[in-house]
C-alpha cells in the first residue's frame, strides 16, 4: 500500500508539474501527517524536491527547472519594471556570467565551465546585438541558471523583435518564425548586416550537439526548434509557453553529474 501511494504521488507530481501538499492530500484522500511521511522519503530517495516555504511549498520532479517567474515576465501584456533576474545592459549581462563560477564544484572540469559560460554568453549578447531599440517594454534580458538533479539549467530570454523580424530585414525571402528559427542556428547569417558576422549561434550549437548531455530549446515568436539529446527535455519545459509575436526564449540543459 505504501509503495502503491507513493507510486501514485509521483504520476500527479509529474503530470501536474508542481502541486501543494494540501491539493496532494485531497487527490489522494489521505491525511496529511500520511502525505507527509511519503513525501520526506520520496525526497530522501532524491525523486522529488520542496520549492518556497509553509504555506506556499510545492513539490515536483527532480530534474527539472523552475520557470514560473520567467513565464509570467516573457508571457507579460506589459512590463514597467523589471525583475532583478533582467541584465539590461549588455555590461549588467557580461559581469552576471561570473557567477557560473560558483558552480565550480559541481562540474567535471574547468574547461565545461568554461564551455557554459561562453555557450551562454553567445545567447546572451544576441538580445542586445538584434534589439537596439526594439524592445516591448523595458530592455534587457532575462539570464538565470539552477540546478535540480543531475542537470544545470540555463534560461536566457528577451521581449524584443524576435528573429524572423531581425533576420527578415537582411534576407527578405525568409517567410516565417520557422524558417528564420532554423537559418539562425544553422547558416551564417546576421541581422547586424553589413556585419560580417552570423557565426554566433552556430557556435552555441557546434557545442550541444554530440554529447548526450546537453540540448537546447529556443522559442522566437510563433515557432520552436530544439537540438541535443536533451533537446527535447527542454521543449517539453516550454510547452505552456504560449506562442506570440515577438520576443526570444531559450532553454539549455546540460548534465553535471
Amino acid at each position: 500500500m505504501k509503495t502503491q501511494t507513493k507510486s501514485q504521488i509521483v504520476k500527479i507530481i509529474t503530470k501536474k508539474g508542481r502541486i501543494r501538499p494540501s491539493d496532494l492530500a485531497k487527490l489522494l484522500k489521505i491525511t496529511p501527517q500520511a502525505l507527509h511521511r511519503h513525501l520526506k522519503s520520496l525526497v530522501a530517495e532524491k525523486i522529488i524536491q520542496s520549492r518556497g516555504s509553509s504555506p506556499k511549498t510545492v513539490y515536483e520532479i527532480i530534474g527539472r527547472p523552475d520557470l514560473e517567474k520567467i513565464k509570467d515576465w516573457f508571457c507579460s501584456s506589459k512590463i514597467t519594471q523589471n525583475p532583478s533576474d533582467i541584465s539590461e545592459t549588455r555590461d549588467v549581462f557580461q559581469g552576471r556570467l561570473n557567477k557560473f563560477k560558483d558552480l565550480k564544484k559541481s562540474l567535471q572540469s574547468d574547461n565545461l565551465l568554461a564551455l557554459i559560460i561562453s555557450t551562454t554568453g553567445e545567447i546572451g549578447n544576441n538580445s542586445f546585438d538584434h534589439n537596439m531599440g526594439q524592445w516591448s517594454g523595458v530592455p534587457g534580458c532575462w539570464f538565470n541558471f539552477q540546478i535540480s538533479g543531475k542537470f544545470l539549467w540555463i534560461v536566457i530570454a528577451d521581449r524584443g523583435q524576435g528573429i524572423f523580424k531581425s533576420l527578415s530585414k537582411v534576407d527578405a525571402s525568409i517567410k516565417n518564425d520557422d524558417e528564420a528559427l532554423k537559418i539562425a542556428f544553422e547558416k551564417q547569417i546576421s541581422g547586424r548586416s553589413p556585419e560580417r558576422r552570423g557565426n554566433g549561434l552556430k557556435y552555441v550549437l557546434n557545442n550541444i550537439l554530440g554529447n548526450e548531455n546537453r540540448g537546447i530549446a529556443c522559442h522566437s515568436g510563433r515557432a520552436q526548434i530544439c537540438y541535443g539529446d536533451l533537446g527535447m527535455k527542454c521543449l517539453k519545459e516550454m510547452e505552456n509557453f504560449p506562442l506570440r509575436s515577438y520576443g526570444t526564449f531559450t532553454l539549455m540543459c546540460w548534465g553535471i553529474k
